[in-house]
């Protein structure tokens, strides 16, 4: 096409989205006109522990399957220590019993899912051990890397052991309007710990939630699943944990 003069008309150019897009090939999921590109990942130690363990998911779940790994003889190979790794994750698991397993082994052969698998396993140990997922992945039949997906992708389900005493903080927008982050504040310099963090003595482990229902009593303050408190301040927030540690002296 020319314009009036008898010079071409330039190609109109959409939008950057644009640009990218028309340049693949989605039926066959290839780039149109570009060079495949190659790129080199190793296990890097990152911080004094490696940060890629190549189990090819990335490869597996890509949407455009853009990436591919392979063997490249060409670099040389870093030493792996199965053991040494293995060792340094179990150290960090503290011994627990797996006599009260064989309820969630029983629930599992009853024809229970994964999900009911985790509240059976949390309700008896507090938390999911990384020993009861490796024992869940081997009775299903599944990849840990599954298993342990499904648990990390739900924030009901802890994989660290919690506190005798579970300090839930509501933020949702009614409490969070009312003074929550006061609060959380107030319990974590009491405590001496972050959120998320557990107490030394495993006695306090503080938390924060999106909701508990209870709007009307905003700032709440949950302690384990059954023992709620309203209209929380910074100083009976203090006076609470006060409370709770005479609880444990007597």
């Amino acid at each position: 096409m020319a314009s009036g003069n008898g010079k071409p008309l330039a190609e109109p150019k959409g939008s950057q989205l644009y640009e990218v897009l028309k340049g693949i090939d989605f039926e066959r999921r290839e780039l149109i006109g570009k060079p495949r590109s190659a790129g080199l990942f190793d296990l890097v130690k990152d911080g004094g522990r490696y940060r890629c363990y190549a189990c090819t998911l990335c490869e597996r779940t890509c949407p455009a399957d853009c990436i591919e790994i392979d063997y490249c003889p060409e670099y040389p190979e870093l030493s792996w220590d199965t053991g040494a790794e293995l060792a340094a994750v179990s150290a960090a698991q503290p011994e627990i019993d797996m006599k009260p397993f064989d309820a969630v082994v029983a629930r599992l052969r009853d024809g229970y899912g994964l999900i009911e698998a985790f509240h059976t396993t949390q309700e008896t140990y507090g938390y999911l051990p990384r020993q009861v997922l490796e024992s869940i992945a081997a009775e299903l039949s599944l990849p840990l890397s599954r298993v342990y997906g499904v648990a990390t992708f739900y924030t009901q389900f802890r994989l660290k052991p919690v506190g005798k005493y579970v300090i839930d903080v509501c933020m949702g927008t009614a409490c969070h309007v009312a003074g929550a982050p006061l609060i959380v504040e107030a319990f974590s310099q009491e405590l001496g710990i972050p959120i998320g963090e557990t107490t030394a003595d495993r006695l306090f482990t503080l938390q924060t939630v999106n909701c508990v229902g209870a709007c009307a009593l905003a700032p709440v303050v949950r302690v384990g699943d059954d023992d709620t408190h309203g209209r929380m301040t910074p100083n009976t927030a203090r006076k609470l944990v006060r409370q709770l540690c005479k609880r444990e002296e007597a």
